[in-house]
């Protein structure tokens, strides 16, 4: 796992390279993680995204979905998406290349490994030349393919729905050149 890991991140890094104009490379974590102090369910991700230019940028979200009340059960997400800035400025659209979810725990359903699809809108905010603020709007199976997937994570958490608002806090902490 660590070295598949360092694989991706080591990836990131030389995609950035060949980018036009420079690109960066940063690390957000969901501020809503912490609405899990009222609600039974936590729900926390965190990103990792190579902006490759102004249009384009690569993004690998790990997320967590784990109930904290009645049962000992926790959803892992993580995948690879595509973000899209379509007039090259803060507004974008994303589409997971790749995603998949791992149920762990010992009240884990029959099938534990799902392939999911998300869509998502979001915003990014620079507070700072390297702090932003970034809320999105992810939409969870937009064309219905994998309807039972999200069926049975809607079943084993309650609080889950196909509509969810991520609010990152973010900070890009590597500028690279380009060549």
């Amino acid at each position: 796992m660590k070295r598949t890991l360092l694989t991706i991140a080591l990836a990131l890094t030389l995609t950035t390279v060949w980018a036009e104009g420079g690109s960066t490379l940063s690390v957000g974590f969901d501020l809503r993680g912490l609405e899990a102090l009222f609600l039974p369910t936590l729900q926390a991700t965190a990103d990792l995204k190579a902006n490759i230019n102004a249009e384009f940028s690569l993004r690998i979200p790990i997320s967590l979905t784990s109930d904290l009340l009645y049962n000992e059960v926790r959803l892992w997400e993580f995948g690879l998406f595509l973000d899209y800035h379509p007039f090259r400025n803060a507004l974008y659209l994303s589409v997971s290349l790749i995603q998949m979810g791992i149920f762990r725990g010992f009240d884990k359903p029959e099938t534990d490994i799902l392939y999911l699809n998300e869509v998502a809108f979001g915003y990014v905010w620079h507070i700072t030349k390297s702090l932003y603020l970034e809320p999105r709007l992810v939409i969870a199976d937009p064309s219905g393919v994998f309807e039972s997937e999200y069926a049975l994570v809607m079943r084993t958490f309650a609080d889950r729905s196909k509509f969810r608002v991520v609010f990152l806090f973010g900070w890009e902490f590597l500028a690279i050149p380009s060549l």
